[in-house]
């Protein structure tokens, strides 16, 4: 019995443990996030990591690496999650037979615009940091490897129903419908100063507009073929 409580203690005390430093590589990585979104990633240093976590430079080498394997990490943890909805969202149509163009840019568009619109600060850092990262090709190798296998499935979905269309075409529209998606998540400021009025709040409530712009600049770009 004594052998036992032992061992119970010394469970407790490594899940502890576990559990603090799971909490710390987060705190990391979310500080992280925030100043790659905030300066870029040539201008952050590892010293403004820790200083934002409120850590040593040590801890945030331990649980992050290199400034280059930090910023993978965290481009990584965001797309894990939006593949698996993208993919399962995409699965769902398979299930349920007969889709439409819109029915992919839903699909596709959907996943992000709900979990950017459930008030997490650190989705809309991702949202920012990616937004910057779209917008050069320096970025090109680090998310590539991430974000092509989902963006593939979805293009050969597109050319099935417009089969004619060129993989130049397809790729085009479908980084133009990002590029709007991504505008659309990381501010909304510029509508509410071209508008003059009060916007919506969430990057939700702009779902029906912003899929059918996208969906009409598909349709309307890969019709003549």
């Amino acid at each position: 019995m004594r052998q036992s409580l032992e061992e119970t203690d010394n469970s407790r005390t490594t899940d502890g443990r576990l559990a603090r430093g799971e909490a710390t590589r987060e705190r990391v990585l979310d500080a992280a996030e925030r100043c790659f979104a905030a300066d870029g990633f040539e201008a952050v240093s590892i010293r403004q990591i820790a200083r934002e976590a409120e850590v040593t430079l040590g801890v945030v080498g331990f649980h992050g690496g290199s400034k280059e394997e930090l910023f993978k990490t965290v481009l990584a943890r965001r797309s894990t999650t939006l593949d698996d909805l993208r993919t399962a969202a995409l699965a769902e149509l398979h299930t349920r037979g007969d889709f439409t163009i819109r029915d992919l840019v839903d699909a596709y568009l959907t996943p992000y615009l709900d979990i950017a619109s459930r008030g997490d600060p650190q989705w809309r850092a991702y949202a920012e940091l990616i937004a910057r990262v779209a917008s050069t090709d320096h970025y090109v190798p680090q998310i590539r490897d991430l974000y092509d296998p989902t963006a593939r499935l979805y293009i050969a979905e597109i050319q099935r129903l417009r089969p004619g269309a060129s993989a130049e075409a397809l790729a085009t529209v479908l980084t133009l419908t990002v590029a709007s998606m991504l505008s659309i998540v990381a501010s909304r400021a510029r509508i509410v100063g071209l508008s003059e009025t009060a916007t919506c709040d969430e990057p939700m409530d702009y779902r029906k507009i912003l899929i059918d712009f996208c969906t009409g600049g598909i349709e309307t770009a890969l019709s003549s073929v």
